[in-house]
């Protein structure tokens, strides 16, 4: 085994080709008209092309860096440059190569992170075995087991994204696939010797003894556990997962075990229900899976709610709870979602009782009055159906104040300014319009302390003209709020300092609008805990820490310097409240990627938020490629997905990714380690492929 030892530079590289008619061209952007394009696409092609078999000569070498630079900002760039000259070709088969590069960088970088981590796993084992630590050498191949399932499949999906790029381009890419291929090899085999001097392969059988299983008449279900060697595991406690419900079966001396299926989120129909044996993390037994078939059947459900304190106003506590039974017993596992018209303020799962709680604050979109709490299980067409219950609520407007200031700059007017209600509370997330003089109007919105900051286009003149800010939002229980200040004439002022007290604390403030979320978005507690819908885990405090302390010693070190430029842009910050992806970073700024973000929390345990992740990316991909409202529940994009006629294993795929999503973010239990990794791959596979 090969370790990372930062190697030189391979000697194997492509470097730009040349011809007679000199028509390639480093910058895509200076073709015209579609002149010289399709030359342009083979050179960018072929570019690519070697820098994805450079990648995969470092990683046979154990030069994890090596292998993951060379697909860095050059080879996006390069790929950028690709697509826009796949707009202007003659060929329709460029845009299919486009997204096989995408892929291909995506799957080849995953790619290394997994074979790194394999090794390092395999080094640990070694240790273990030294050291006569079983207990540590068999959980520690089990992990092995899961990251060489890993490499392979993340090896078959490259050599496929580099069969599609060589049928759609004149690029080769067999030494490049020899060298994954080799890589993988190597790894299955160690693998194999591995598996056979620490751990022992199962059997699992099952078959349902019922035809059909609901929740108020679960299905019969009987099966056995069978070691590779023929015996059985007898008269052991063992785990299975059954659907998404784990349960805790014993076997008789026989190896066979007999339990219930009570379908909670299953489809309705003949459905085929897959089983898994999960053994202890140090068992010396290795999972194994299957199926059974039975006709699920649905079963409407009673739901009841109440709602405390039966007044509220903007960002006052509201508590809710809802319990969802049939004949009496408690309907745990199902979502919970509860809304004020067409707000969902909280979403939660039901516990063992069938109960649902969760503690929010009024969002400002509900408009005041008299309206309604709605407690709601957001199925359709499952094994328990969809249901609401209603309770009443009064919402009372709260009085807002609004703060503006502005100042000339070279770009035209510098607005500043504050919605705060009546008490001083700031209000996020909300639509301030600014208008200077007579001219257009232009939306910014409020940061997590309430703030903004924008420019404003304004010619410069001699002229003195009022500047106004207004928050009248039609559907909203905060009152209207106007202010205006004088931007005087003259075209002296500029930018105000950058760095200054103002300037560093405004930029401090934004970052941690962006990183930690709106109060728009209200926090959800749930037992201990309290989880906001800005999914905080998703970037991680650390890094989120990082990235604001790192802001302030810029900003500070920017404000010490005496040759600031009075003529630097400043920017808008109109900043957007979707989540940390959505704010705008330096060019030359890195940020983690999905692989490097969910590889961190798996090798950490933090198996909640790698499903958290495992969901962010896969909600995207689905948005941008399937139309999917942005604004979807994890329910609700089940049923969109489905609506929009994504294959059958690819909601699979969703299902899987969802299901872990909804424990991590609302369960009081954590998720299992299994079912993080499955949502991890299922994601990976999805945003490495595309929906359909």
């Amino acid at each position: 085994m090969g370790t990372d030892d930062g190697g030189p530079a391979l000697n194997r590289q492509v470097e730009t080709p040349t011809d007679d008619n000199e028509t390639q061209q480093e910058n895509p952007d200076s073709v015209s008209d579609g002149e010289y394009g399709d030359e342009t696409a083979a050179w960018l092609a072929r570019t690519m092309g070697g820098r994805l078999e450079n990648s995969s000569i470092a990683l046979s070498n154990d030069q994890y860096d090596q292998a993951r630079s060379v697909l860095g900002d050059d080879y996006d760039k390069r790929l950028e440059q690709y697509v826009d000259v796949a707009g202007d070709t003659s060929s329709d088969t460029d845009d299919t190569a486009a997204r096989e590069f995408e892929a291909a960088s995506e799957n080849q970088r995953n790619l290394t992170n997994e074979v790194q981590r394999y090794r390092q796993q395999y080094t640990a084992y070694q240790a273990a075995r030294e050291r006569g630590n079983e207990r540590k050498a068999r959980i520690t191949a089990r992990a092995m087991e899961r990251t060489a399932s890993n490499i392979s499949d993340r090896s078959q999906e490259l050599n496929r994204n580099f069969e599609r790029i060589e049928n759609t381009t004149s690029v080769d890419l067999s030494p490049g696939q020899t060298e994954i291929n080799e890589t993988t090899e190597n790894i299955t085999t160690t693998q194999a010797v591995i598996r056979e001097e620490t751990l022992v392969g199962t059997t699992l059988t099952v078959q349902a003894i019922d035809s059909t299983a609901s929740f108020s008449d679960p299905g019969t279900v009987s099966g056995q556990i069978r070691t590779e060697n023929g015996s059985v595991i007898a008269d052991e406690a063992v785990e299975l997962r059954i659907g998404n419900q784990t349960q805790t079966v014993r076997t008789d001396s026989s190896g066979v075990f007999e339990t219930q299926y009570r379908p909670r989120s299953a489809r309705l129909g003949s459905q085929s229900v897959p089983v898994e044996y999960v053994p202890d993390a140090d068992s010396v037994y290795l999972s194994d899976d299957t199926t059974f078939t039975i006709d699920v059947k649905q079963v409407t459900p009673n739901a009841t709610s109440e709602i405390a304190p039966g007044t509220v106003g903007y960002g006052d506590r509201l508590n809710a709870t809802a319990s969802v039974t049939v004949e009496s017993r408690g309907v745990d596992g199902v979502p919970v979602e509860f809304t004020v018209g067409d707000t969902v303020v909280a979403r939660t799962t039901t516990g063992p009782n069938g109960t649902a709680t969760a503690s929010t604050r009024a969002p400002a979109s509900v408009n005041d009055g008299e309206r309604v709490v709605v407690a709601r299980v957001p199925y359709e067409n499952r094994a328990i159906a969809g249901v609401q219950s209603e309770t009443p609520v009064v919402v009372v407007e709260t009085q807002t104040t609004l703060s503006v200031s502005a100042s000339r700059t070279d770009d035209g007017a510098l607005a500043r300014g504050q919605l705060q209600t009546v008490a001083g509370d700031p209000v996020a997330g909300r639509p301030v319009r600014l208008q200077v003089g007579a001219g257009g109007t232009q939306l910014v919105e409020t940061n997590r302390n309430g703030s903004f900051q924008t420019v404003l286009e304004y010619p410069q003149n001699n002229e003195t003209v009022t500047v106004t800010a207004t928050y009248d939002e039609p559907s909203s229980n905060l009152g209207n709020a106007t202010a205006t200040t004088t931007l005087a004439a003259g075209a002296g002022g500029g930018n105000p300092p950058v760095g200054s007290d103002s300037d560093r604390d405004l930029l401090i403030d934004t970052l941690v609008a962006i990183l930690f979320g709106s109060d728009e978005n209200p926090e959800v507690a749930f037992g201990n805990g309290i989880i906001g819908y800005s999914w905080l885990p998703v970037l991680g405090g650390g890094v989120a820490l990082a990235v604001v302390v790192g802001a302030w010693f810029i900003v500070s070190r920017r404000r010490q310097s005496q040759d600031v430029n009075a003529t630097s842009s400043v920017e808008a910050t109109e900043v957007s409240m979707s989540g940390p992806d959505q704010a705008t970073t330096p060019s030359n700024a890195t940020s983690p990627t999905f692989a490097d973000r969910v590889d961190t929390y798996l090798d950490g345990g933090d198996y909640d938020a790698a499903a958290m992740v495992a969901y962010t990316v896969v909600h995207d991909e689905l948005a941008v490629k399937n139309g999917i409202d942005e604004g979807a529940t994890h329910w609700e994009l089940l049923q969109q997905s489905q609506e929009h006629g994504v294959p059958e294993e690819r909601m699979a795929d969703i299902e899987t990714v969802v299901e872990a999503f909804e424990t991590a973010a609302f369960a009081p239990t954590s998720v299992d380690p299994p079912r993080a990794e499955a949502a991890v791959e299922r994601a990976r596979k999805i945003k490495s492929n595309g929906d359909q």
